[in-house]
């Protein structure tokens, strides 16, 4: 059936008719009638996939998963999608060749730092494809890499020296947009001036009228681009786009990459979370098609409100901004010494996001790439950056540390200063990079990596050691969050149950800088209590400043500690 062809608009109504004919796209009345019915669903705070819906598109996946020549590497095993990640800025990393860039040879060399020194299991890669942009959220080519980052090969030989040390890398995936020189777009202009073929025109979204975020294409069109001028977002009604990106995907598992992370994942319609959730269990579907074991974090960057109905989409994980940032719940905790509001929230996300997607795995950062660094957050002040440290990699779900953060590099302002060069050494200058080009503030830092490594108690040494603890007990991740409330009420105190299996451990965090005790309610379970291990945050307290005493349930905990417990002696 022929019909006239109807031009995204971002409100998703006054649509123009451009009178060019072309098939009736069937992903458009699909999309319209999933987004009716799973707002139906939100409202009621309930979701069923449509079976439908992801049958024809996991088809659909099904047919490329033949079509593809890129040779496979083989991924160890792992025994699930729990993992510490450390997130690379890869341009200012670390600089193998000396041209002043970070790339993927420089992230090999430096892989046993973070995995067997620092004790993380996955990186995330923030954008490596072609970009005319320092930070490659503009993609020309989404199955090469950027000649500054390195080759395909590079790629390769860092997945395989990764997969040898069990770390697994995580791939950003820009999907909402492309470059304005990714030849997608650049074919779509060159229709538009010569009114021809119209098949790269409805990859993007073209509309008659000027509206916010529309920017002139010629011809009396404007195209949609939400963050600027030089990113036209997609069509995804369009299924030669989907086609598209279901190569694309396969590229890149068939690489052997774990996962990826979905970028600017609300923006895919404007304005219609609906249809978003829609989309993103089709692109999840899609994906597992693929790779079943497959690890999607997705960032979604708004409250709680607008963020969590996302995990309807069976998406694993959604980037964590309640917790995180100048003004998140970890932050706001340790600046209002208030442990007791911490262990509620704690609680209370988990069992927000469970209900949601019963496999959620929350993923917990305090600081990215878009955000000031946490040491801006406490002022330098690095008893509380230790203690945030704790809390955050102790809060059950995936960790995620930018880079840089845990040596306490500063940054702020514009986003060049968040991602400023590593600091390895403040006198070997091997494998330092530039700063970003329009970088108006560069850290000046009293140690690298090489210093805190020699200093027992630095920051670098006190993530090292809340990573081993992590580690040692993997029911912190996987576990349930219940909070033990203190009695009488401790506010300083911040204490939750995880349980996983049949081990359960107790968490207690101190967020006065001054010993407290706390005293927990008996439930006949004291006697079966058992201290595991306690670190403090402060200069010159160590574990003889925890005391557990079993007849009564209570701990005496140092300023700033931490103490792990251990509930029928089961310490995995």
């Amino acid at each position: 059936m022929l019909r006239t062809k109807l031009l995204k608009n971002t409100n998703h109504s006054n649509r123009i008719l451009y009178s060019k004919p072309v098939i009736a796209d069937s992903f458009r009345n699909l999309r319209m009638f999933e987004r009716d019915k799973i707002a139906e669903q939100v409202r009621n705070d309930k979701f069923i996939i449509p079976r439908k819906f992801l049958v024809f598109f996991a088809l659909l996946a099904v047919i490329f998963l033949f079509t593809s020549c890129v040779t496979e590497i083989t991924q160890p095993t792992r025994q699930d999608n729990y993992f510490n990640v450390y997130q690379i800025f890869v341009g200012s990393f670390y600089d193998s060749d000396g041209d002043g860039i970070g790339d993927l040879r420089g992230i090999t060399m430096k892989l046993d730092y973070i995995g067997e020194i620092l004790g993380a299991d996955a990186i995330w890669l923030t954008p490596i494809n072609p970009s005319p942009t320092y930070h490659k959220y503009d993609v020309t080519d989404y199955t090469a890499i950027d000649p500054d980052f390195g080759t395909l090969q590079d790629f390769k030989d860092l997945i395989e020296a990764a997969n040898e040390r069990g770390i697994a890398v995580i791939k950003d995936l820009v999907v909402n947009h492309t470059s304005t020189e990714h030849p997608w777009f650049q074919n779509a202009l060159e229709e538009i001036q010569y009114q021809k073929d119209f098949h790269y025109f409805n990859y993007y979204n073209f509309t008659h009228i000027r509206q916010p975020s529309h920017y002139p294409a010629g011809g009396g069109f404007y195209y949609e681009a939400v963050f600027w001028s030089g990113m036209p977002d997609l069509n995804w009604d369009n299924a030669d786009v989907r086609r598209e990106f279901e190569e694309i995907v396969k590229f890149w598992l068939d690489l052997g990459v774990a996962g990826f992370r979905l970028d600017a994942a609300k923006h895919i319609y404007e304005n219609d979370h609906a249809a978003n959730i829609a989309f993103w269990t089709w692109f999840a579907e899609m994906c597992r098609a693929v790779d079943p074991n497959v690890y999607l974090v997705a960032e979604v960057w708004d409250t709680d409100s607008v963020m969590v109905p996302y995990y309807l989409s069976g998406l694993e994980s959604l980037m964590n901004f309640t917790f995180a940032g100048a003004n998140g719940i970890i932050t706001n905790s340790i600046n209002r010494q208030n442990g007791n509001d911490l262990a509620f929230n704690i609680e209370r996300y988990d069992t927000i996001i469970r209900r949601h997607n019963e496999n959620a795995i929350n993923a917990v950062f305090i600081s990215n790439h878009d955000m000031d660094r946490s040491a801006e957050y406490f002022g330098g002040d690095e008893e509380k950056m230790k203690l945030a440290v704790a809390i955050q990699l102790l809060i059950p779900g995936n960790s995620f540390i930018y880079y840089g953060e845990e040596i306490g590099m500063t940054g702020r302002g514009r986003d060049e200063n968040k991602r400023a060069p590593m600091v390895w050494s403040l006198t070997d200058q091997t494998g330092q990079t530039n700063p970003p080009q329009n970088a108006t503030y560069v850290p000046v830092m009293s140690e690298g990596v090489a210093e805190q490594l020699a200093r027992e108690d630095s920051l670098l040494n006190y993530y090292r050691a809340i990573l081993e603890i992590k580690n040692r007990h993997p029911a912190i991740a996987r576990g349930i969050p219940t909070r033990l409330p203190t009695t009488p009420i401790n506010r300083f105190i911040g204490a939750y149950m995880v349980t996983h299996g049949e081990t359960s451990l107790i968490i207690v965090h101190n967020l006065s800088p001054q010993p407290q005790t706390a005293i927990f309610p008996d439930t006949g379970t004291a006697a079966d209590v058992t201290f595991l291990e306690g670190i403090s945050a402060l200069s010159g307290a160590d574990s003889t400043g925890f005391n557990w005493d079993y007849e009564i349930l209570s701990i005496e905990m140092p300023g700033y500690g931490t103490a792990i417990l251990s509930i029928n002696a089961n310490q995995e």
